[in-house]
């Protein structure tokens, strides 16, 4: 019985951890489709890249309102 309910906290633990390292992942790619809308790259080009629909890619994060905030910063 012990070793059960180990098991199953090893389990929920794994699980925890592969859900943070999914949220980083999705972190770090909207920070590089950030970066590569800042350098001018068209939605075309991401949606390629991403193997995404160019409608996706805009939902994910549109590029006039990034473009916009850059163009504030600048």
């Amino acid at each position: 019985m012990v070793l059960k309910g180990i098991s199953k906290m090893s389990r929920d633990k794994k699980q925890k951890t592969d859900n943070q390292i999914e949220k980083e992942l999705v972190a770090i790619k909207r920070l590089l489709v950030v970066l590569l809308l800042k350098i001018d790259t068209s939605q075309s080009e991401l949606s390629l890249a991403l193997e995404m629909d160019k409608a996706d890619v805009s939902r994910m994060l549109p590029a006039r309102k990034i473009k916009s905030i850059l163009n504030k910063v600048k």
